[in-house]
This record gives C-alpha cells, structure tokens and sequence, in this order.
C-alpha cells in the first residue's frame, strides 16, 4: 500500500544490515591499516586515522578498535634506536586520541582508551632554549592490560600504569599508577585501591 511505514521487522532488517555493513567496512579499513602499521590479525577501524613515521614501528594487536581521527605516531628522538608504539590484543581507542612515541609506548591488552586522549613519553622542545640541540628526553611510557582511561585524560613520559587501573577523565598523570588504582586530578592522585578480580575482600 502506498505510503505504508515499513514494519518493525522490516526496521530492524534494515538497522541490521547497517550494523552488518558498519562492521565490514571498519575490518576493511582495518586491513588497509596493514600498508602502515604491522597487525598480525584482524583490526577495526572506523572513520580515518592519521598514522605518522619516521624511524619508527607500529605494532597493533588483533581485534583492536580504532575510532576516528586517532592519531599514532612512532617518530624516532634519540639518533639510531628506533620509535616503537605497540598496542596489545582486544583494545580500544577512542575518537581524536593522539599517541607520541619517541622511543617506547607499550599499551597492554583488553585496555579501553577514552576519546581525547593524550600519552606522550617526551618533551616536543628544549628544556633550556639556549642549548644547541632539543632535549627531548624521552622515557618510556607502560600501561598494562585491562587498563581504563577516561576522556580527555594526559599521560606523560616516564609513567607505568599498573594492570587493571582507572583513570579518572581529565586527569594529567605524572607518576606511576599502583595495579587496580583508581586515580584522578592534575596532578593524579590514588583516590582508592580496586579490588582485586578473584580476591574476596575483607
């Protein structure tokens, strides 16, 4: 009948296939991702993402999930030790998040990273502007599997982020981060321990 509104099943027919279509097309972009970064097994990106190098190698686990605009970059500071970025299996980074390796970021596995995101493990300019050369100093940046990063949070150089650790949105993290913390602020405090998955409490 003309002008006759599809029906539910229709509806969900149709929302389905989208969903279906979504997919396929993430694991596609996901695959085309192989040309810049080394995967060994199936990816999803959605929407575009910049990927910058120079002396540097990206490694990504498999079923990772890249949203758009997240930006990695593995870009070489010290003279002869390559920039090495590498991400574990099942993680997810969200929208606009930018990683700066210099020398070494390690993210774990079963880690979700929220949107606006920063980690970066060295300075992008001098420390004292008279000196001939940029101290970069990069130090490496850790974060363990099953780690939880809010939005709009900071990591910076040298910080180690204990396995199955929260960070708070918006925090800027300074220093190491004990496993199962809960931390936020700027700088990030502890604010309490988490407990510990097969552990009763007290």
């Amino acid at each position: 009948m003309a002008g006759q509104q599809p029906s539910r099943l229709a509806r969900l027919r149709q929302l389905r296939f989208k969903d279906i279509r979504r997919k396929i097309m993430g694991y596609m972009r996901g695959w085309w991702l192989r040309s810049q970064v080394e995967i060994n097994g199936p990816i999803k990106a959605i929407g575009k993402q910049i990927i910058s190098k120079k002396n540097g190698v990206i490694r990504i686990g498999p079923n990772c999930t890249l949203w758009p605009n997240v930006k990695l970059v593995a870009m070489s500071v010290l003279e002869g030790v390559p920039a090495v970025l590498t991400i574990g299996t099942n993680t997810n980074i969200g929208d606009r998040t930018e990683i700066h390796c210099g020398r070494e970021v390690k993210i774990g596995s079963n880690c979700g990273i929220s949107w606006d995101v920063v980690i970066v493990e060295h300075n992008y300019h001098a420390q004292d502007i008279s000196q001939e050369g940029p101290d970069l100093d990069p130090r490496s940046v850790i974060i363990e599997d099953y780690v939880w990063i809010g939005f709009r949070a900071i990591i910076l150089k040298g910080v180690h982020i204990g396995k199955g650790s929260i960070i708070g949105a918006g925090s800027v993290v300074t220093k190491d981060v004990p496993p199962y913390s809960l931390v936020a602020g700027n700088p990030a405090k502890v604010i309490r321990q988490l407990p510990i998955p097969g552990q009763q409490s007290a």
